[in-house]
């Protein structure tokens, strides 16, 4: 469905930037970061409609940066978990409020896609809506709705980005109303050692392929952790070596397999996680904060 090339998931938010606070990254800052990437990178993911993301669109359409974007949503949450360990319960109000915002967010989308149709080369209606650990929960059925309402009004094909396993168990409809799957796989978070890293997200791709074998299936997130708070991932995993290890031997892999594969992430992003600087939710990037490489 697309040409290969190398590919990585961006937001730019520096030290004291925030989607949460609203503080965006300029457009000189942004300028700065593609031109790191575009040597490097041809495609880039993004996660939201917020003016960060308008920024990127505006940098790359005026600079004229050979880089396409995956564009994307960020869903509200239209319905509560069920007995959650941390999270609490919105009201029916809250719920409905946040099923027309959503509306909207597919109106800004066929808006941004149409201004920007020569370099969004496609659309995700979300991120991981059906995971444990997003609040911002969505239906299947609703996911699906949504993706559908997109292919009416745009002509870039339309997926939905989430975890390998939920696509298993969760996205029955969403995976029928897709143009293709995006599946995320993070090894490490699964106990899974580097020198496993490989074959197991290979498997996870084969499981979704057993599953939907007539769908065309990219992956839109792998990548490791270079600093752990040791929680859940050991020290000696976290570390500089392991992620070059993963990201060259994933950049291998795809290439074997002609898959499109969106390394998570190209930039450490402080204002993630928890206060601890060693969160690994912090430490994803192929870069430092400061723009360094790893």
């Amino acid at each position: 469905m697309f040409i290969y090339g190398k590919a990585v998931c961006y937001q730019g938010y520096r030290k004291g930037q925030s989607p949460i606070e609203e503080i965006y990254p300029s457009k000189q800052q942004v300028l700065q970061d593609l031109l790191l990437l575009k040597d490097e990178f041809n495609y880039i993911r993004v996660y939201d409609t917020s003016p960060h993301t308008k920024y990127i669109l505006e940098v790359i359409y005026k600079n004229n940066i050979d880089i396409k974007v995956m564009l994307s949503m960020y869903l509200f949450a239209e319905e509560n978990h069920i007995n959650h360990p941390i999270f609490g319960n919105e009201s029916p109000k809250v719920l409905e409020n946040n099923r027309v915002k959503n509306n909207n967010l597919c109106l800004e989308i066929i808006q941004l896609t149409k201004q920007y149709s020569n370099i969004i080369f496609s659309v995700s209606v979300g991120n991981e809506a059906r995971s444990i650990w997003n609040f911002n929960r969505v239906s299947d059925k609703r996911i699906a709705e949504l993706v559908s309402s997109l292919k009416k009004e745009i002509l870039q094909p339309v997926t939905f980005c989430e975890e390998w396993k939920y696509w298993l168990t969760d996205l029955t409809l969403t995976a029928e109303a897709v143009d293709f799957i995006s599946m995320h796989t993070y090894p490490v978070w699964n106990g899974i050692n580097i020198d496993d890293a490989i074959a197991e997200s290979n498997n996870h791709l084969n499981l979704l392929k057993i599953k939907y074998p007539s769908k065309h299936i990219i992956i839109t997130e792998a990548g490791w952790p270079t600093k752990t708070d040791e929680n859940k991932i050991p020290n000696e995993w976290a570390t500089i070596d392991n992620q070059k290890k993963y990201y060259t031997e994933m950049n291998l892999w795809a290439k074997k397999n002609q898959t499109l594969v969106f390394i998570f992430e190209a930039f450490d992003e402080l204002w993630k996680g928890s206060n601890n600087q060693n969160d690994p939710e912090k430490n994803w990037g192929l870069y430092y904060d400061n723009r360094k490489r790893k």
